[in-house]
């Protein structure tokens, strides 16, 4: 049996073994996980493939889509109703381009928009507590977070 050579792509993979029972196997962990434990794989940065132990099929697609939907059973809603309705509705070329293309481009700059302003946020607030009177001087109001940030008023100060 010729072994199967691993491309580039594959290789920063975690790889996942579907057995028949719906049974997940960890190949590097070399354990048993569940959805919960997968679903937390992927959130901590790992790219998965899930392979079917059977056919060697990739099924990463649909395990991915079990996932979403264990989440939505424990109310841990990802998709709004009205969504799925026009999901299903639609049945063009163009949504399944704008869905490989463009949805994932799109969520990508919003993560990468939300951490550049949580970072933003993070260095403003580290800089309004080591130096609030700087704030003080600069923007209206920064006594109200100066107290904030400090849990001390002004006349406490004194």
């Amino acid at each position: 049996m010729a072994k199967k050579k691993k491309t580039a792509e594959d290789s920063d993979k975690l790889i996942i073994k579907r057995y028949g029972n719906r049974r997940l196997y960890n190949t590097e962990t070399r354990s048993y996980i569940n959805y919960q434990e997968l679903a937390k794989i992927v959130r901590d940065g790992s790219d998965v493939q899930v392979i079917d132990s059977t056919t060697k099929e990739d099924v990463t697609k649909a395990v991915l889509i079990q996932v979403i939907l264990e989440e939505e059973k424990n109310n841990q809603t990802v998709l709004p109703t009205e969504f799925l309705f026009q999901l299903l509705r639609t049945r063009e070329d163009s949504v399944q381009d704008f869905f490989k293309n463009h949805l994932s481009a799109s969520f990508n700059a919003y993560l990468k928009t939300k951490e550049e302003f949580d970072n933003r946020f993070r260095t403003m607030l580290e800089m309004a507590s080591a130096a609030p009177q700087m704030w003080e001087k600069l923007i209206p109001g920064a006594e109200v977070m100066k107290e904030i940030l400090t849990g001390k008023k002004k006349d406490d100060d004194e």
